[in-house]
């Protein structure tokens, strides 16, 4: 993904739980000292495939360093069990023209 973009990011949850049953999640992005983090309300969630689907806005991305961006899922349950993902790096490569399109 490219800094000043929108990406739509997929997260594939290795798992075997009903995520409709999720009712709290933080999807973290983190970037040296930068962290965005989303909330339950920013995702789309598949529960069939297990997927997560998150957007960045520019602004977001902005303010993330190129490099590794690492990413972690944390969510709670209905039966109130907390679960976390391995964090995950992405890749962020820059834009020669800083700024909001």
């Amino acid at each position: 993904m490219y800094r000043g973009t929108t990406p739509q990011i997929k997260l594939t949850l290795d798992t075997t739980l009903d995520l409709t049953d999720i009712v709290s999640l933080y999807v973290t992005f983190k970037s040296f000292a930068i962290e965005i983090t989303k909330t339950l309300e920013d995702v789309l969630i598949d529960n069939e495939k297990k997927e997560i689907r998150v957007a960045l806005s520019q602004e977001e991305t902005l303010k993330l360093k190129r490099g590794a961006v690492q990413v972690q899922v944390r969510f709670r349950m209905d039966d109130d069990l907390a679960y976390a993902t391995s964090i995950a790096k992405l890749s962020l490569d820059d834009v020669l023209k800083e700024g909001v399109i």
